[in-house]
């Protein structure tokens, strides 16, 4: 089977690098984060005065570097299991890295409005909605790639599941009338 190009890049060349770009995605974003994300005041709340929607944003602003690496831990170690699915062909794996990588962006999507008013600075806030931004977009150029060469293994392993596609089964008694020889008059070479 021809495996197909994009950009010049194979399906599985493109899936391998899907993974290695978001190993080195989440590493940077935890570095260039760390600073903003534990910038937050949680000293002061005061759980009698606000309300129920208040309480959970705050608790999510003091929580968000903890929910960030905890999540971001979890996205390295499922994108080794995406480069192991490749390697050993397994599609839940290709799955799997797709599902995570859509909750993984909503989740920092959620931290990153609830945490960009803490930051004082417009230029600061730009920049970390242009990194989160062009994560996203990059995160989206490479999902088509794990999309389809999980289409391609899942096609792959189903030809090789289906034994006997194109045999033949009679409903009658389990007679079947022989064939007629193509060959109508067949030589004599003996002597009578």
């Amino acid at each position: 089977m021809r495996q197909k190009h994009w950009c010049g890049i194979t399906t599985k060349i493109g899936t391998l690098l899907s993974g290695v770009f978001t190993i080195i995605a989440t590493d940077l974003y935890l570095i260039f984060e760390q600073k903003q994300l534990r910038s937050s005041n949680c000293t002061e709340i005061n759980q009698w005065n606000k309300t129920v929607t208040t309480l959970i944003n705050q608790l999510l602003i003091c929580w968000s570097p903890n929910i960030i690496l905890f999540l971001s831990c979890i996205t390295i170690i499922i994108s080794c299991l995406l480069i192991y699915s490749v390697y050993a062909q397994i599609c839940r794996g290709l799955v799997v890295y797709i599902i995570w990588i859509f909750f993984y962006e909503t989740v920092n999507v959620v931290v990153q409005v609830l945490t960009n008013n803490d930051t004082g600075i417009a230029e600061v806030r730009a920049m970390r909605w242009f990194g989160l931004v062009s994560r996203i977009f990059m995160h989206c150029f490479w999902i088509f790639f794990v999309t389809t060469y999980a289409h391609i293994i899942y096609k792959s392993k189903a030809k090789g599941n289906i034994i006997f596609y194109n045999r033949r089964f009679s409903a009658g008694n389990g007679e079947f009338p022989r064939r007629k020889s193509k060959i109508i008059n067949f030589p004599r070479h003996y002597n009578d």
